[in-house]
């Protein structure tokens, strides 16, 4: 059970992955009348290609750009036959469609089959190449947009090309097979060689070489015609629109007696309890009172230092003063003098 829920995960990421490259490959495309010297940018992501045809003796520039990762992802991509790669082309070029569709509206006074031809012009003018030569193959299928990006390929890449242009602008086509060769049929109101295909008339689209035009056949085609495969056409429009959704009828509902509503009794609120607020108590200046207190203990210890020099001195000066005084005072107290006689002889 496992297995089969790995590899049904494995094969939707493919599908999301062919789906995300089947949408608008080109990343950018311009279609400009005349000659322009404009280059599409060449960057390591990117790849640009720029083309010049002539149409109504006017000269026509296309620039390109594609991704270089999703370029590169063609090349792994399963070749499917040719009906396949039509339709895959005509979802990838839906920009470049676009372009030729502006294109139409500039050049209102072209007809039909001038719009046709302009188209085959622009395919006409990339070189014929052999897939033996290119791809190193015998038959090697191109995708539209490597068709585009390689600058030309051989008849089937190119009727591939057409192919997908012209189902984008809503045309009715067909696949023409003869010997060794396969060509384009659109249907329409054209004129030139036609052939006729389960009731429908296509004309002949040659899409190599250049200077044909809808209903000229080469000489290839004398050889008779193999087979013809119809293409559904499918248009591409501009500017997508969301389908619009009736509205429904509206329908009046029964009146219903309404009856009277009670009146809804108020509650009453509950009284909220009264929240005393407490200031904070401001913190005790202590900072203040330590200055002080070494205020004081300095005033004491000055004063004590004070004392005792002080004390000190004062002896000191008492002594100095009171000395010789001391020393003219008799030594007893009775007034006489006791020190011994002086020897007469020292008279």
């Amino acid at each position: 059970m496992y297995i089969r829920f790995i590899v049904l995960i494995f094969f939707s990421s493919l599908l999301i992955t062919g789906n995300s490259i089947a949408k608008d490959a080109l990343s950018s495309v311009q279609i400009v009348e005349g000659l322009t010297q404009q280059r599409p940018p060449q960057t390591p992501q990117t790849i640009g290609r720029r083309y010049v045809w002539n149409f109504k003796k006017r000269p026509y520039t296309v620039l390109m750009t594609i991704d270089l990762e999703r370029y590169n992802s063609y090349s792994g991509k399963e070749r499917y036959d040719i009906p396949q790669l039509v339709e895959e082309g005509r979802t990838t070029l839906s920009n470049l469609t676009r372009e030729f569709e502006r294109t139409f509206k500039q050049n209102r006074n072209w007809t039909k089959q001038d719009r046709v031809n302009f188209v085959l012009s622009f395919v006409q003018s990339l070189p014929y190449t052999f897939d033996d030569v290119t791809t190193g193959f015998d038959e090697f299928r191109r995708y539209a947009i490597e068709t585009l990006i390689e600058g030309g390929g051989d008849c089937e890449d190119t009727t591939i090309l057409v192919g997908a242009i012209l189902r984008g602008l809503g045309e009715y086509v067909a696949l023409i097979f003869t010997p060794g060769h396969i060509a384009l049929g659109v249907s329409g109101n054209y004129s030139g060689s036609s052939l006729t295909y389960d009731g429908i008339e296509y004309y002949y689209c040659e899409t190599t070489g250049t200077g044909w035009t809808v209903g000229m056949l080469p000489p290839s085609v004398d050889k008779g015609v193999e087979k013809v495969i119809p293409l559904t056409p499918s248009k591409v429009d501009p500017t997508p629109k969301p389908k619009k959704v009736p509205l429904p009828t509206p329908v009046q509902p029964t009146p219903i007696p309404v009856q009277p509503k009670p009146t809804p009794v108020q509650p009453k609120p509950t009284p909220k309890p009264k929240t005393t607020v407490i200031p904070p108590e401001k913190p005790k200046p202590e900072t203040q009172v330590t200055n002080e207190n070494n205020v004081v203990g300095g005033i004491l210890i000055f004063l004590t230092i004070f004392v005792i020099f002080g004390g000190s001195l004062v002896y000191i000066i008492y002594r100095i003063v009171f000395a010789e005084t001391d020393d003219d005072m008799p030594n007893n107290d009775t007034g006489y003098d006791t020190s011994e006689p002086k020897n007469p002889l020292d008279w």
